[in-house]
């Protein structure tokens, strides 16, 4: 509930441990890695957000307390890995953001799921610096997953998402796109030249999943009419 995210937030914003308990005791009670981080840490994470825009709390503290949720993201991974049922295949996801990139909790979040799903994550939050276009001409990868958290960051996007498909390894390269932006604005997707937006963390892997497919099909597809 709403109170309870509040209450959580301002414990995140002044330390890391009593924040951590409630997680502990939340998880003894019953509530899953799964739940906790969809309805704790990701309301938490766009209250401090609110709190930001809004001048109830600086930049400093914000970001201090993202750190924070950042860390409570780490303790629950091991949870994730018990409620996965274990790699179902060996597809592979690069997961970007831009330099400086101030919103960055999503993409972990992100990253945790598709771990979760059995995927092979590469780079992430605090990799910005890995040109991604690069990453893709050298390695393999089914998706490049970009998350950026303002309109301002929209040219290096579309650079970006440009430069991953003329190097890929992977000709039928999918990429995604993620951020408050693209539920305000769903046909910019499409327009940055992306395939597909998911509607939170827990379903961009399913949607991955589907959108290789269709790439593989549809390669397919043009071969045989090629032939």
């Amino acid at each position: 509930g709403e109170a309870e995210v509040q209450q959580f937030t301002d414990l995140v914003l002044r330390h890391h441990e009593p924040a951590l308990a409630i997680l502990r005791q939340l998880a003894e009670q019953g509530a899953t890695a799964h739940e906790l981080c969809l309805d704790l840490l990701a309301p938490a994470a766009r209250l401090l957000g609110e709190f930001w825009d809004t001048d109830l709390a600086d930049f400093a503290a914000v970001t201090v307390a993202l750190g924070q949720l950042q860390r409570l993201l780490r303790e629950l991974s091991p949870d994730f890995s018990l409620d996965a049922p274990g790699p179902a295949h060996a597809r592979r996801v690069l997961l970007a953001q831009p330099p400086h990139e101030q919103h960055s909790f999503g993409l972990s979040m992100v990253a945790e799921f598709f771990r979760r799903d059995g995927w092979v994550v590469q780079g992430g939050v605090g990799t910005a610096s890995a040109d991604p276009a690069l990453r893709a001409q050298s390695d393999w990868f089914d998706v490049v997953g970009f998350s950026v958290g303002s309109e301002t960051r929209l040219p290096w996007l579309r650079e970006k998402i440009a430069a991953v498909r003329l190097t890929s390894l992977n000709p039928a390269v999918v990429v995604m796109v993620g951020g408050p932006l693209f539920h305000l604005h769903p046909s910019w997707v499409h327009q940055l030249g992306a395939d597909g937006s998911a509607s939170d963390a827990k379903d961009a892997p399913a949607l991955a999943d589907l959108l290789v497919a269709a790439s593989v099909a549809a390669g397919l597809a043009a071969n045989m009419g090629a032939n």
